[in-house]
């Protein structure tokens, strides 16, 4: 190399020999002169993105019409239905350095805070072919056929510059991951699949410009708060797409990071989903893109707890809302918590049964000891052996009667006369109270107000013992049809079609 070329070079090199303290020599050592310090302060390191926060989201992800946001398990089952398909969504996972608590609370549902948030993968990997599934389906039955990989993010000078499954290949954006991965087999867990359909927004999964929200609270539960809110509610004309905004109910999540708020959100959500009927709160949407996640749903103002009608509206609110039930229990699900706090009142003074978060997809189902319940609402069977079914339904919607006709007074609150041999006049009856007086069949009667002919039939048919000679709601439906003279023929066959 000649001399002009040497000293071209950034950091110079420069053969010479170099003397140890002994007085020997070290013929051809080589002394390399680093540039100044000073040149590097600006070069960023690449990291990885073990955090994925909001502006993130909007930044890099938004942009993907396959990104589900913090969908769960829940629903995943309902988007990935063949082999391939596939989805980017949102995972909440533990701090690394997370420890369990050395005392933990029994009563937490997360023992662990689930703060950090991860991109995932979801891969349907069933090999079954020529198979269907109803829309809905038993999910709770359903063997998970579907695989989730960590997608890792890496970023430099806090852009995100590469992503990758499994760390041998990397590629600079995500399309270019998917897309090598749709004629390359992803080999996980001793599983191979080819990405092949991108499974987009469903128009029950809402977008943020379709939805907003007040700041009037409409009532507040265990996990989540509910708010007034505004949705736009799409319609078309002429194959035209349009919107008109209206009013909803927009039930938020206190804390974000547990996963039993959000499976319960995911739980309310998905059961809505298959549930269409006059009778029933209407379903709009749950927003999961990112923080805060929202479940929203039709908005009616009144409470059927705090209406106080004519005689012959109350019959009809107890109608409409014995089709309600009549209808969730023919949709295979059990409501687990009826009263008419949990009964809304439309405009047009239409009852709509709502609040399915103890809801069950099931026939029967026995729940943990553990469970805070409503006594006061408990059929027999239950306060026995914890078990619920549509029987235990229909028992607690005979308390749902004397609740309309008592203008939403709450059950055993106070001894009536008949039951003073269990607990005093006057006194509040507590749990123990309530066990006794249905241990002993006294069960609540109605006032003056009801017509004779239902507290009859609610005494003899629904406040019975034994759950096998309680009616079905069908049956129940159709004596208030004939009490108030309504044909209920043309209604069930709408919702059985």
């Amino acid at each position: 190399m000649k001399k002009s070329e040497k000293k071209e070079c950034k950091s110079e090199t420069t053969e010479k020999t170099e003397r140890t303290t002994d007085g020997s020599s070290i013929s051809n050592s080589v002394m390399i002169n680093f540039p100044d310090d000073s040149m590097y302060q600006n070069v960023e390191k690449t990291k990885s993105v073990g955090r994925v926060t909001n502006e993130m989201i909007d930044n890099y992800l938004l942009r993907y019409q396959f990104f589900h946001g913090f969908v769960l398990q829940e629903l995943q089952l309902i988007l990935l239905k063949t082999n391939g398909d596939f989805l980017l969504r949102l995972s909440h996972q533990p701090e690394k350095n997370a420890k369990k608590p050395t005392t933990p609370d029994k009563s937490a549902t997360d023992p662990i805070p689930l703060t950090r948030v991860i991109l995932v993968l979801s891969v349907n990997i069933t090999q079954k072919t020529g198979t269907t599934r109803s829309f809905y389906g038993d999910l709770e039955d359903v063997k998970k056929e579907n695989m989730d990989m960590h997608l890792f993010i890496e970023e430099t000078a806090g852009k995100w510059t590469s992503f990758y499954i499994e760390r041998r290949f990397k590629f600079p954006t995500i399309d270019e991951l998917i897309n090598y991965y749709k004629v390359n087999p992803i080999c996980y867990h001793n599983t191979r699949v080819f990405l092949k359909r991108p499974i987009v927004l469903q128009d029950w999964e809402l977008r943020a410009e379709g939805i907003d929200m007040t700041p009037k609270k409409l009532g507040e539960g265990a996990f989540g708060i509910v708010y007034l809110g505004r949705w736009a509610q799409p319609f078309s004309v002429d194959q035209k797409e349009f919107h008109k905004w209206c009013d909803v109910a927009v039930k938020t999540v206190k804390n974000d990071d547990s996963r039993a708020a959000l499976l319960e959100v995911m739980h309310e959500a998905r059961l809505q989903l298959q549930l269409r009927h006059k009778n029933v709160l209407a379903f709009r949407g749950v927003f999961l893109l990112k923080k805060p996640i929202m479940l929203v749903s039709e908005f009616c103002e009144n409470y059927l707890q705090k209406s106080k009608v004519s005689v012959d509206e109350k019959l009809r609110f107890c109608l409409g809302s014995s089709c309600g039930l009549e209808y969730i229990h023919f949709k295979g699900l059990i409501h687990r918590d009826l009263a008419t706090r949990n009964i809304l009142v439309s405009a047009d003074k239409t009852p709509k049964i709502a609040d399915f978060g103890l809801a069950k997809h099931a026939s029967s189902y026995k729940m943990r000891k553990a469970t805070k319940i409503p006594v006061r609402y408990l059929a027999p069977e239950t306060l026995s052996s914890f078990v619920y079914s549509t029987k235990t339904d229909v028992y607690t919607f005979g308390l749902v009667i004397w609740e309309i006709f008592a203008n939403g007074q709450e059950p055993y609150m106070k001894a009536q006369p008949h039951q003073e041999c269990v607990a005093p006049k006057n006194t509040q009856l507590r749990g123990r109270h309530i066990k006794e007086l249905i241990r002993k069949e006294l069960f609540v009667k109605f006032n003056q107000e009801a017509p004779v002919a239902l507290q009859q039939y609610v005494a003899a048919k629904l406040f019975v013992v034994d759950d096998k000679k309680r009616p079905d709601m069908p049956e129940v439906s159709t004596f208030l049809g004939d009490m108030l003279k309504v044909d209920l023929t043309k209604m069930r066959y709408s919702y059985k079609m």
